[in-house]
């Protein structure tokens, strides 16, 4: 799919007349400084008979002193320069910013297909709209008289949309915060269920049962980057051979019966899909939650997991519109995001989790999203992004290198749309998206270069010792 192109006129901070003067004038402070204390040592020691006084490390008058403003306004100048250099190749954007505010940008407004960094504000809408300490719950739900143990009728399993559920009975890795249907099938055993005459039976009716995102076109082919969605889906949307379920909330109700079976549990009618609602009469005798939402958001975004952004982004469909569609998803995020002050002019996304060429995000979104996570209630948007050399994405990366530790960021990455998103310490905060012809190492490359430029400029404004006090 052809990638919209930019217009070459990228605005490129300049300085701002205002700092300029300012360095000018400590420039002249600071050569005068030096002036001054190179006469004081030719001078001939006329005072030598007084008593001697204590030696200075550093002359209280010395260019040494100057300001350490100056240092940091030519560093953010580097910077500045230093940026569209390596971005302007292509249709890009790049922002960065400080405590004090905006330090450099290129072309910050421009709208691009950002990849899986837009998952950043899937995680934002979704925390404001359902809290840190939501929890997705999957029910067990019937309308059957149950005595001695029988359920004279069938049992339904209403997928709550829990995007974490699984039949594995470990988790992939040890953070990720897992919902295990082995422990539905205890609780449904607690309840005193020993034997279904009726069929057990699931229901998927909170979202649209649509397995893809319509809106994919054969060029975005996400392929085993995501399994089939669903309200009711375990194990990621996928069968065990990995590949994507055609039906996952059938493959979910038939796991729970073997997971039911193996537990003393008759089930006479086996599993089934009917792809219908529950009664509004049923009741629940059992249910499992799933861990809170502030985890879920944290293991999204560190791992770049597909899957639980499609499924987020329905659920918010659902909380605003009644609406589990990723259209209603889709439309409804930019709206939540404004009201907490995030600039979304220009975003215009067709899913979730970043997969589709033709979603539309700018670096300025990515910032204000960036912001969020000093607020609580948003906390997990900046303890889930991966970090360099020691987690997630960016675990394999930027080894020996001094940013290792020092960068949080969301990475992103489809064919030809590469970004890097987050905070390097101590004190910058930065958005790089770009759009063009490139390999995944090109770009790699990128998101090296332009994290490598920040970390400089901040070792350059700031070093220790600059200026240090009288001895």
């Amino acid at each position: 799919m052809a990638v919209r192109a930019v217009p070459p006129s990228a605005r490129v901070h300049l300085i701002p007349r205002r700092a300029l003067a300012i360095a000018v004038l400590l420039a002249i402070a600071g050569a005068a400084c030096l002036a001054w204390s190179a006469r004081a040592d030719s001078e001939p020691a006329a005072a030598s008979a007084s008593a001697p006084g204590p030696a200075l490390a550093t002359p209280l008058w010395s260019p040494r002193r100057v300001p350490g403003v100056f240092v940091t306004a030519a560093a953010a100048a580097d910077l500045r320069r230093a940026l569209p250099g390596i971005v302007a190749p292509y249709a890009s954007c790049v922002t960065v910013a400080g405590p004090d505010g905006p330090v450099a940008g290129f072309d910050e407004r421009a709208p691009l297909a950002g990849a899986s960094t837009q998952k950043l504000l899937v995680a934002a809408a979704a925390l404001a709209l359902m809290g840190p300490s939501y929890r997705f719950t999957t029910r067990a739900v019937t309308t059957a008289p149950l005595n001695d143990g029988v359920l004279a009728g069938d049992l339904v399993i209403v997928g709550g949309g829990d995007p974490m559920l699984t039949t594995a009975t470990a988790p992939r890795t040890p953070q990720a915060p897992v919902t295990r249907l082995a422990d539905l099938a205890d609780a449904i055993v607690a309840a005193g269920v020993h034997r279904i005459d009726g069929t057990l039976v699931a229901d998927d009716s909170r979202y649209e049962r649509d397995r893809v995102v319509a809106a994919w076109t054969p060029a975005d082919d996400p392929g085993a980057d995501i399994g089939a969605l669903g309200a009711l889906v375990s194990d990621g949307g996928h069968t065990p051979d990995g590949f994507a379920s055609t039906d996952p909330a059938l493959d979910t109700v038939q796991a729970l019966a073997s997971l039911l079976q193996a537990r003393g549990v008759t089930i006479a009618g086996g599993a089934a899909d009917p792809a219908r609602a529950a009664p509004a009469a049923a009741r629940a005798i059992a249910r499992v939650t799933s861990a809170p939402l502030t985890d879920i958001v944290g293991e999204m975004l560190t791992d770049s997991n597909n899957e639980t952004a499609e499924l987020l982004t329905r659920e918010i469909g659902y909380r605003r519109a009644h609406d589990g569609s990723t259209e209603a998803g889709v439309r409804a995020i930019p709206g939540v995001l404004a009201r907490l002050g995030v600039p979304v002019a220009g975003v215009d996304l067709v899913d979730g989790s970043g997969l589709a060429h033709e979603d539309r995000i700018r670096c300025g979104a990515l910032m204000g999203v960036l912001a969020l996570a000093a607020r609580p209630q948003l906390h997990a948007i900046g303890d889930g992004l991966p970090v360099a050399g020691r987690t997630g994405t960016l675990a394999g990366r930027f080894a020996g290198s001094p940013l290792v530790d020092r960068l949080r960021a969301k990475t992103g990455h489809i064919t030809g749309v590469v970004g890097l998103a987050g905070f390097i310490a101590p004190g910058a905060r930065f958005a790089f998206v770009a759009n063009g012809d490139f390999s995944t190492d090109t770009g790699e490359l990128l998101q090296d270069r332009v994290a490598t430029a920040i970390g400089t400029y901040l070792d350059a404004s700031g070093p220790p010792g600059l200026v240090p006090p009288p001895a």
